[in-house]
């Protein structure tokens, strides 16, 4: 059985984990490098939500050409929470503002495979 702070520094290892894979695609954002963000995602993550009124819905390529054909945004600002982590699961909050002049909201999905954290799901709102 593990010892109580063996359990929280798990945690912790955890959290810091899930907060630099996360890092990996929100300095992507900001910096327009695609192979950064990639770094953060599963090669089969999806996602969802709507664009300018417009719904997106599929692989994460699509946002992988958003990020190449707009650049870089040294301009954008984000707040990054890790919402819970359950064993080998996890939900993150990304808040995006100034993006190229948009603000989103996204909700990651995350889970450990192979002792690696990796998004396997974007849901946004813009």
């Amino acid at each position: 059985m593990q010892s109580e702070n063996q359990i929280y520094t798990d945690m912790i290892k955890d959290y810091k984990e899930i907060k630099e894979v996360v890092m990996q695609y929100v300095n992507g954002c900001a910096t327009g490098d695609v192979e950064l963000a990639k770094k953060a995602f599963h090669k089969n993550a999806i996602m969802y939500g709507y664009l300018n009124g417009e719904l997106c819905a599929g692989s994460i390529d699509a946002l992988y050409a958003a990020i190449s054909q707009l650049g870089a945004a040294p301009e954008t600002k984000y707040e990054v929470d890790v919402m819970e982590v359950v064993g080998t699961a996890a939900t993150v909050c990304v808040v995006l503002e100034d993006w190229h002049g948009l603000g989103f909201t996204d909700f990651h999905s995350l889970v450990k495979m192979d002792g690696k954290w990796q998004i396997v799901a974007k849901i946004f709102h813009q």
